[in-house]
């Protein structure tokens, strides 16, 4: 998917130079918000979104005075994120001879870097400046904490709760229950967005491909190591699966009127 969408980019601007002299420059800046579902897309028995979020800044790569094909619908967009992801769960586990009813949830804290290519179309009504929008791109995401929370209601089950820092406080040994977590996530966003003047409203859906854990899943290694406990836990690997609505700002403009 990646490779696809960095082949496609190249193709738009090599399609653009016989049309005309490609003159790109930096063009708007500003921040944006986002809040929605996020989940992690596995085979859990039973499992519920938590609230996703994003903060951060971007700035647009426009080619707005190039003279091509490329002037009028065409900019790359880079961010700088952080983001929160994770699910909540719920299931039943076979314990020797009973059952035990399990819930939780599980967020994760993560720095993104996301590159879009998009395509705006302004609306030909009276009014201007109505714009609509297409952004699709890859994003790399690194994760630097979060908290796992196992809340077991069956009677007599203790639960078991932990925040961990993968990259800031802590010594290496209190940190050592979490080395085995993935903190690289790659995915991709897919969007569409309207604008008006400076402010603009998108609606993405951004889909991770690295399992958060390779080879173990995540959960069942922190509750054994929190609480000692050699129950069987079947969490799988898991992968980030965000539906996101945000809004951002125009703060300013690198271009000259």
């Amino acid at each position: 998917m990646k490779r696809k969408i960095i082949i496609g980019l190249i193709g738009l601007v090599w399609l653009a130079g016989p049309v005309g002299k490609v003159r790109a420059q930096f063009g708007d800046y500003g921040v944006r918000l986002g809040l929605g579902l996020a989940t992690m897309n596995d085979d859990l028995s039973s499992s519920t979104p938590v609230i996703g979020a994003s903060l951060g800044g971007y700035l647009n790569y426009t080619f707005a005075q190039s003279q091509s094909v490329l002037e009028e619908t065409f900019f790359l967009q880079v961010g700088l994120n952080l983001t929160r992801r994770g699910s909540n769960f719920e299931e039943v586990l076979e314990n020797g001879a009973s059952l035990m009813l399990r819930e939780g949830y599980y967020h994760s804290y993560y720095v993104q870097l996301p590159v879009l290519a998009c395509v705006h179309y302004e609306l030909p009504i009276r009014a201007r400046g109505h714009v609509v929008g297409l952004f699709v791109g890859p994003s790399v995401s690194y994760g630097l904490f979060g908290r796992y929370n196992d809340r077991r209601i069956t009677p007599g089950i203790a639960s078991t709760s932990a925040n961990y820092d993968l990259s800031f406080n802590g010594s290496p040994d209190s940190r050592k229950v979490f080395n085995h977590l993935n903190q690289l996530d790659v995915s991709a966003i897919i969007g569409l967005s309207y604008e008006y003047k400076r402010l603009n409203a998108s609606f993405y859906i951004d889909h991770g491909f690295l399992a958060t854990s390779e080879g173990d899943d995540i959960l069942r290694i922190i509750e054994n190591a929190q609480s000692s406990s050699n129950v069987n836990v079947k969490i799988p690997n898991g992968h980030n699966v965000a539906y996101m609505l945000s809004i951002s700002y125009a703060l300013g403009s690198f271009m000259k009127e």
